[in-house]
């Protein structure tokens, strides 16, 4: 009689491959299949294009009267690659509506934009709040333009689906020190302003799936799953399932740093093993 085992495959994706390799794994991890993705390990992905957008809450500066905080913002150092991302976006994508997607935009499988789709890259909606509007006045055409609606959760994978949520391992660089002088005031200022980046993209996507795996997987489990019964919280293991790595400042040549690589050698041998105990 054949002796049948398990085929595990983890994907792997870096900067543009990064979000390819999230969709897919995202859409085809189906664990009763005795081969199939189980998990995946991206680097510097992009995985909210809609970030890029003006209208992001984002890109939008804090209220403050302070010229010297937000000159701060806007002199923090960023990856030049990333930068880079930002202004072709106008050149990977077609037209704005194609960020949208969330083969191309992960974050969006697990929420709602919360943006109009703009008519270009770079340019703002100019919204009317819907409540503002005459009765007689509130066209197709108007309501489209209205104040978009706020953000919510998706539930993914649906409740009809196969798939579930594979681990996953987001490794992402950072910028380099910033100059000393910003550095003092960054560290005198109590809260701390988020800028778009490859850390704010993993740890956007990283939080989407958490709050999945918490939020509809457990609680659907927890009825027949005597092991997830026993965690201590549900939120350690969403952790465990789905992880942020920084590697330090960012390289000048794009490949996983020695740090980053390392780490995730020791992130799969960890999985590969657990399935021959």
């Amino acid at each position: 009689m054949p002796f049948y085992t398990r085929r595990d495959v983890y994907v792997y994706g870096s900067y543009l491959g990064a979000s390819l390799a999230t969709s897919l794994a995202l859409t085809e991890t189906r664990p009763h299949q005795w081969m199939g993705i189980r998990g995946c390990i991206a680097f510097n992905g992009i995985y909210d294009w809609t970030m890029f957008l003006p209208d992001h809450p984002i890109n939008k500066l804090p209220r403050t009267r302070s010229a010297n905080v937000r000159e701060e913002i806007l002199t923090q150092s960023l990856d030049p690659t990333f930068l880079g991302f930002e202004q072709q976006a106008g050149m990977l994508f077609e037209k704005p509506d194609s960020l949208f997607d969330p083969f191309s935009s992960p974050c969006l499988f697990f929420h709602t934009p919360g943006i109009h789709v703009p008519q270009s890259f770079t340019e703002r909606v100019q919204g009317i709040p819907a409540s503002k509007l005459p009765v007689e006045d509130a066209t197709l055409e108007l309501l489209l333009a209205a104040k978009p609606s706020k953000k919510s959760h998706l539930k993914f994978p649906p409740t009809e689906s196969t798939l579930k949520i594979p681990e996953m391992l987001l490794i992402h660089s950072g910028p380099s020190p910033l100059a000393p002088s910003l550095q003092r005031r960054k560290q005198r200022r109590k809260k701390e302003y988020r800028r778009n980046g490859f850390r704010a993209q993993a740890e956007e996507l990283a939080g989407l799936i958490r709050h999945s795996i918490h939020e509809y997987e457990f609680k659907d489990r927890k009825q027949w799953d005597e092991d997830l019964q026993g965690l201590k919280t549900w939120g350690e293991e969403a952790m465990r399932r789905v992880q942020v790595y920084d590697a330090g400042p960012h390289h000048k040549v794009p490949e996983l740093p020695r740090d980053g690589n390392q780490f995730a050698e020791a992130w799969l041998e960890d999985r590969l093993s657990s399935w021959k105990r």
